[in-house]
């Protein structure tokens, strides 16, 4: 099948080094033309992959040379980018977060849907091998039954970028929160009943959160809990997954698995005696399974290999926009129960 011809908008931080990267060797997809305000780029882009520059967007979009386009710009320009492009008949790839607020995220899917084009949204951590890996080793019920995800990220870092600011969209909560939320998601199951969300402002240089605790619990019972600080030299965990007869940890690349057969489990039944036999605590001898895995590479998910598979067969992204607008409405709701941020700078 012919490669789906490409262009992308924004040669920044991501766009160059991974979207224009991926794209220049790609055997589904090719780099056709780049969009960017900044001519040294444009140049650069020029010279490196032998593609089309454009200073402006919507003379990319309008120059016949593009299928699709991947929209790596600030995140206050996703919709107007978006809109534009499904209006051409182009299908869009967007960097996340997918808009600055969930109204904005719904028209955007609202137009994909209107134009009968495909729309993704760029979810790394979730296309990532690392929790591919770990979604195998769940759905292979080695742990039972999944009843609370924990996840983190901890940096230090005084952010002073354009994430730094709400006027573009920025704060921790948008930027690693579409990521890490996702995930959650994927482990937990969509269908929330509490939802507990605190944002503080602690080392950023901005007006947005860089500090950002979630926690909440699915009608099911799963609890899902996420702590994100750009404001932390400690990193106690990453990722703790617990079922009902083990658990998965994620550190420095590695899965540790621990789980136990509950059939061999000793017949135990409740004592309502007031005093504990030998005065003890009750406990369990278990016979643990404890492995650490290393993350299988090959169950990586190539985003463009799945974007052009979609296109071709008229089939569903692997992050398709439904989801994402599920996470853009939890986001929102988080925004409101912080009842804004708390200024923790002195």
């Amino acid at each position: 099948m012919a490669k789906i011809r490409f262009g992308v908008a924004g040669l920044g931080r991501i766009g160059w080094a991974f979207h224009c990267a991926k794209l220049g060797n790609h055997p589904d997809c090719e780099l056709v033309a780049v969009a960017d305000t900044d001519a040294a780029r444009r140049a650069e882009a020029e010279e490196k992959y032998g593609c089309k520059a454009f200073a402006d967007f919507n003379e990319m979009i309008s120059s016949g040379l593009v299928d699709a386009v991947t929209i790596a710009t600030p995140t206050h320009l996703h919709e107007t980018m978006a809109t534009a492009a499904f209006e051409k008949g182009l299908h869009v790839i967007l960097e996340k977060p997918m808009a600055p607020t969930y109204e904005a995220a719904e028209r955007i899917a609202a137009a994909a849907e209107k134009a009968g084009r495909k729309l993704t949204i760029y979810q790394p951590h979730r296309l990532n091998a690392y929790f591919q890996h770990i979604r195998k080793i769940v759905d292979s019920g080695c742990i039972g039954r999944i009843y609370s995800v924990q996840r983190s990220s901890f940096t230090f870092a005084r952010r002073n970028d354009w994430q730094s600011l709400k006027k573009f969209g920025g704060g921790m909560l948008n930027n690693y929160g579409a990521h890490f939320v996702d995930q959650l998601l994927q482990l937990t199951g969509y269908d929330i009943k509490q939802l507990f969300c605190s944002l503080q402002l602690v080392a950023t240089m901005g007006d947005a959160d860089d500090v950002v605790k979630i926690t909440y619990m699915t009608k099911q019972g799963v609890v899902g809990d996420l702590l994100i600080s750009q404001a932390s030299i400690a990193k106690p965990y990453e990722f703790v997954v617990l079922g009902t007869h083990g658990s998965i940890e994620m550190q420095g690349g590695k899965l540790k698995v621990r789980s136990f057969d509950p059939a061999e489990l000793a017949d135990k039944c409740v004592d309502e005696s007031l005093a504990s036999a030998d005065r003890k605590y009750p406990s369990d001898a278990l016979n643990i399974k404890e492995e650490v895995v290393p993350v299988d590479a090959a169950l990586q998910v190539d985003l463009y290999a799945d974007f052009a598979k979609a296109i071709h067969n008229n089939t569903a992204p692997f992050v398709p926009p439904a989801q994402t607008l599920a996470l853009m409405k939890i986001l929102a709701k988080c925004r409101e129960l912080a009842g804004g941020e708390a200024d923790m700078r002195g």
